[in-house]
């Protein structure tokens, strides 16, 4: 008896049951909210990420604009000494703004091309900002450094050189900090060497002592 009752109460219940299970899994009003939250993630590291580097080759643009801007500046002169060399590295660092100059390495070289047939490149001064080190005058490059294609005898050249410590905004945790660097060659445009009265023979070759 009792079990004749359950079983038709079952029965009797049994409609309505599929009915509103129908309707529930029927019911898509809450679709787009989970759509949206696993989506939600991925668009964000997709935003994060396309500022990220769209700010890192920003700076690496101002880390060459401001190496051409020094080698520029330096060669556009018979004569640099360190104090006006100083002024050419305060000018330059503005192509920076708004990034930090203080994260800059700047260094300039004048580099002389011996006239005999090995055509040795050879620093004949070197200045740079107080966070970096400069080439010791007499110093030998090797073509790793001043490539031949750039020896001309009898000549020289003026080198600059940018290191620039970038931190990510937000990729830091993942990358930690980057180095971006440039090196630009340039000739001086008005006379043969750039002279640097702050160095032996204004930083010019001499016959006597070689190339420098």
């Amino acid at each position: 008896m009792v079990m004749t009752m359950l079983r038709s109460g079952l029965l009797a219940a049994r409609p309505g049951f599929a009915r509103h299970f129908g309707r529930a899994f029927a019911d898509s009003r809450g679709v787009a909210a989970v759509e949206f939250a696993l989506i939600l993630p991925v668009m964000l590291a997709l935003y994060i990420g396309s500022v990220e580097v769209s700010q890192l080759l920003s700076a690496d643009r101002k880390v060459v604009l401001l190496t051409r801007t020094l080698a520029d500046l330096v060669t556009q002169s018979d004569t640099a000494d360190n104090t006006s060399l100083t002024q050419v590295f305060n000018a330059g660092a503005a192509v920076l703004s708004p990034l930090s100059s203080a994260n800059a390495q700047m260094r300039v070289t004048s580099i002389a091309i011996s006239t005999d047939t090995s055509r040795e490149a050879t620093a004949c001064w070197s200045y740079s900002s107080t966070n970096y080190v400069t080439i010791p005058k007499g110093q030998i490059l090797a073509t790793s450094e001043v490539p031949t294609s750039l020896r001309e005898p009898g000549t020289s050249l003026v080198l600059a050189e940018v290191r620039y410590t970038y931190t990510p905004a937000v990729g830091y945790i993942i990358t930690g900090q980057l180095t971006l660097q440039e090196r630009i060659f340039m000739r001086p445009r008005i006379s043969t060497y750039v002279a640097n009265p702050n160095f032996p023979n204004s930083g010019k070759p001499t016959a006597a002592s070689g190339p420098c």
